[in-house]
């Protein structure tokens, strides 16, 4: 067995993750968005962390342990679809459209948005039944907001 069969073996062999709680389903979510483009940028980190920080949902975990059990979970789906597609049923209703706003200022925050990343989004509204009224004025107002920060 060859390095590349060694590696690409132990990635086939991570068991599906176990999302337990909307924290955990809304961070898989986020890095999913993020990694949407092939990897989470630091300014992307930069607004993961900020965003959990200061949202009142995170104040009774650890949001570093968190972290650290999303990066392993988000290696462990066969795509990124299919790991909004687990997550999205543990958002709740009041939260969906928060979500959602997060997740695309976070595709969004280099100015650009890439084929990937408008499949995960719209994937996303689908996933937790967003309206288009509320999807197009999100992004309308995001893409305003990122102009010019590439």
């Amino acid at each position: 067995m060859g390095f590349f069969d060694k590696l690409f073996a132990a990635a086939e062999t991570l068991s599906k993750p176990a999302i337990t709680s909307e924290q955990e389903a809304f961070l898989t979510i986020l890095a999913a968005c993020g990694s949407a483009d092939g990897d989470i940028e630091g300014n992307e980190w930069d607004t993961i962390y900020d965003t959990l920080f200061e949202k009142k949902l995170f104040s009774t975990v650890d949001i570093w342990e968190l972290i650290e059990e999303c990066k392993k979970n988000i290696k462990a789906y066969p795509s990124l679809a299919d790991a909004v597609n687990e997550c999205a049923p543990k958002i709740q209703k009041e939260n969906a459209n928060m979500v959602f706003a997060v997740c695309t200022d976070l595709v969004l925050i280099d100015g650009i948005i890439s084929a990937g990343e408008k499949a995960i989004i719209t994937h996303l509204k689908d996933a937790l039944s967003i309206s288009d009224d509320f999807a197009t004025k999100a992004v309308e107002v995001l893409l305003v907001r990122n102009y010019n920060n590439n």
